[in-house]
């Protein structure tokens, strides 16, 4: 795409980002012991590192205009993910989780140290690229067994909490990103966490049907993430491959773009008619 585009959504992003902060900066002032609640709250406090891993993000986005403000975003986002992966994962250990309260959205603390190193590699620190690598790595292989296992015994996740079903495509996308980002190629480990990925999406593919039927809930931002990040490690295999067609490529970019628009629309939608306030 054009790079005017790029700028426009970057500028998006940054104004989007700002105001969300300031808003929970205040909310935290005016009503700080309902933020304690959420994140005392099992299911909720998996979504605190989203500040971490947007930053990580943003500090991507913006490398290309603002180098150093770049770099510095994402080194405060990757000391941030682990300050909070140290600090959630010691609230897993410490206290006890009902078997209800696990889904997906498990994955966002520990898993979103992958990210990491799609920043990191490219500025040259590849042993700190294999260290959030790694740590993501391990605890991906522990919390998709731990969440198959819920879903298998359990009763199904409740309908606000089906789309986070997609979350499970992101590990896997995510690390076949970080993966070539470190080895400068498309080799065997980036090739076996792509498949996965690939095998994900074919999972999901019958819940479509499901996914349309649901009623709008915030989790609904749980379908954006994971297929952009699939969307890029095709770009990536293609890339390195040539066996992808530019056709393809295309048509994931065209559905995973009207996806985060459709998302957006029925969010503000949602906050204007005060839904949004409800869940």
């Amino acid at each position: 795409m054009t790079s005017w585009v790029s700028a426009g959504m970057t500028g998006v992003a940054v104004t989007v980002f700002v105001v969300l902060l300031l808003t929970y900066s205040y909310k935290w002032l005016v009503a700080k012991d309902q933020v304690m609640a959420e994140l005392q709250h099992p299911v909720r406090i998996n979504f605190l590192p989203t500040l971490s891993i947007n930053l990580i993000l943003l500090g991507m986005l913006l490398t290309q205009w603002f180098p150093q403000v770049g770099l510095d975003l994402w080194r405060v986002g990757a000391a941030l993910q682990l300050i909070l992966t140290v600090i959630i994962v010691n609230v897993w250990l410490n206290t006890e989780r009902p078997v209800a309260s696990i889904n997906p959205a498990w994955f966002i603390p520990a898993v979103g140290n992958v990210l990491v190193p799609v920043a990191a590699a490219p500025a040259g620190y590849l042993t700190l690229s294999a260290f959030f690598l790694s740590l993501g790595l391990f605890f991906w292989a522990i919390l998709v067994t731990v969440i198959f296992y819920r879903l298998i015994t359990k009763a199904p996740l409740e309908p606000a909490m089906q789309p986070t079903l997609v979350i499970m495509v992101a590990p896997p996308a995510v690390s076949c990103l970080a993966a070539v980002a470190i080895t400068q190629s498309f080799g065997p480990m980036a090739m076996a966490l792509f498949s996965v990925a690939v095998f994900f999406v074919v999972l999901l593919l019958p819940q479509i049907p499901h996914f349309l039927r649901l009623s709008f809930y915030p989790s609904w931002w749980a379908y954006t993430f994971p297929l952009a990040a699939f969307t890029l490690a095709c770009h990536k295999f293609s890339q390195f491959n040539g066996i992808i067609s530019a056709a393809m490529l295309l048509a994931m970019t065209i559905f995973v773009t009207l996806v985060v628009l459709a998302v957006s629309a029925r969010t503000l939608k949602a906050l204007a008619t005060g839904e949004l306030a409800h869940h």
